[in-house]
């Protein structure tokens, strides 16, 4: 398993709700907490496919986007 692998595996939603709600100021009601849980995972799962990704040395972001 690479690092950030077991980063995301041990990647906790419901710690970070915690942790961070309070200092952005958020409010999450019992009514909304499950679905920002499930949002928050989700959007993990798709952050460690990205960082799986490999990318060869000479790579480099693109300047501009163009569809």
């Amino acid at each position: 398993m690479s690092r950030d692998e077991d980063l995301f595996a041990q990647f906790d939603p419901e710690a970070v709700i915690d942790a961070m709600g309070p200092l952005l100021g958020l409010t999450i009601t019992d009514e909304y907490r499950r679905g920002v849980i499930l949002n928050l995972a989700l959007t993990a799962q798709f952050a460690a496919l990205v960082m799986a990704f490999p990318l060869g040395d000479h790579a480099e972001p693109a300047a501009v986007f163009t569809a």
